[in-house]
């Protein structure tokens, strides 16, 4: 098949008179233990805004330890045991086709792995966020086992294979899927873009007052960048620049922990709730976002939600989610006069033009926008 990628911004639902069934399986997410927060965010805003429709029936399957979602417009199956462990997820994600049958049109997977043991309800259709499994194990092969490595990326080379939709989250991360099918000679699948939004939406008529501080969610995984962001700032203070408080939210590994203890108006602070985290970053004058590779980017577009600019690194997916005038807030990832401009321009920018970058935002990521580009992808698939 050849490979078709569609960015469709305003989708026209076609007219239809029967709801269209989705099952959504969500049993193999568990937020308490998962590597990241931001795929279960994605599920959760995408259900709230799918229970709004009359054009959608959902049925969740679940674990009994898995993200559930609570809106009695909802039905659930359910798996009965956890998926928390290694056992209980891989035992699932290869027989809950068996286990849990509900009456659908179209299965759909938040997440976009399917198992390596079974195939998945057809048609199916997965949100496929990255490769960055692939880059660790090019890049930092000692932060897994070479098991682990084979087994995760043997997934995505079956869930590509299997999937009989793709959807992903910006063009960058199309790519990076396009050039793993490549890679392992794998016929690229049909796939489409639909971006992603945040519930953070609700709150952007919020402004908070602004403290002389910056804000960067600290983070051990080396893509994040915490600890050249640390390098960085280590440098300029020896240069006699005049900085802001740098404040750190999350954790650092052994390395940082060094960084740290050599830097002067840096605060640390645990990982924070929702609500905190907002007012946080809403009274910082920028937010630094040195990762090396992100599928789209969540960090930028929240962010700007709450009236904060942000700096990133240049030729990732950030530069797509914020557009012409937020792109000088980017920088080449090992070049600190580099970093050191986009700083200077972030905590230049005026109120103004972080509201119109904000708003151009959420006119292409409303919840409601990606909703409708998702389910007209459904649609799309069942044809």
């Amino acid at each position: 098949m050849n490979s078709s990628t569609i960015a469709n911004n305003h989708p026209d639902l076609p007219g239809t008179s029967k709801p269209l069934r989705v099952a959504i399986y969500t049993a193999d997410q568990n937020p308490h233990r998962d590597r990241s927060q931001g795929i279960t965010s994605m599920t959760r805003t995408l259900m709230e805004e799918f229970a709004l429709r009359r054009d959608l029936q959902m049925t969740q399957v679940i674990s009994r330890s898995s993200y559930r979602h609570s809106d009695a417009a909802v039905q659930t199956k359910s798996i009965p045991f956890r998926t928390d462990g290694r056992i209980g997820r891989v035992l699932a994600d290869a027989i809950h086709p068996w286990l849990a049958r509900p009456a659908v049109d179209l299965w759909y997977y938040p997440k976009g792995y399917v198992s390596q043991y079974s195939h998945p309800h057809q048609p199916s259709v997965g949100t496929m966020h990255d490769t960055i499994v692939q880059h660790y194990a090019d890049h930092y092969p000692e932060t897994r086992s070479p098991r682990a490595f084979k087994y995760w990326i043997g997934v995505t080379r079956r869930s590509l294979k299997e999937l009989s939709y793709v959807l992903t989250i910006s063009q960058h991360a199309a790519s990076q899927l396009k050039q793993f099918c490549d890679r392992y000679d794998i016929p690229q699948p049909q796939m489409e873009v639909t971006y992603e939004g945040s519930s953070w939406e609700s709150i952007r008529h919020i402004r908070h007052e602004k403290d002389d501080c910056v804000t960067h969610l600290a983070s051990p995984a080396p893509h994040k960048g915490t600890n050249r962001l640390l390098t960085f700032w280590q440098t300029l203070q020896s240069r006699g620049r005049d900085l802001p408080k740098l404040e750190l939210i999350g954790n650092l590994d052994q390395a940082g922990e060094e960084l740290f203890e050599t830097l002067r108006g840096v605060i640390r602070h645990k990982p924070q709730a929702t609500a905190d985290l907002q007012a946080s970053i809403g009274k910082a004058r920028a937010l630094l976002l040195p990762s090396e590779i992100e599928g789209f980017g969540l960090p930028a577009l929240e962010a700007y939600y709450v009236g904060t600019p942000t700096c990133y690194v240049r030729d990732t997916s950030v530069g797509e989610v914020v557009a012409d005038q937020g792109r000088a807030g980017e920088f080449n990832l090992t070049d600190v006069d580099d970093f050191e401009k986009a700083l200077d321009w972030s905590l230049s920018v005026d109120e103004p033009t972080i509201r119109a970058i904000g708003d151009a935002m959420h006119a292409r990521f409303a919840n409601r926008v990606i909703a409708d580009r998702v389910v007209a992808a459904f649609r799309r698939a069942v044809v």
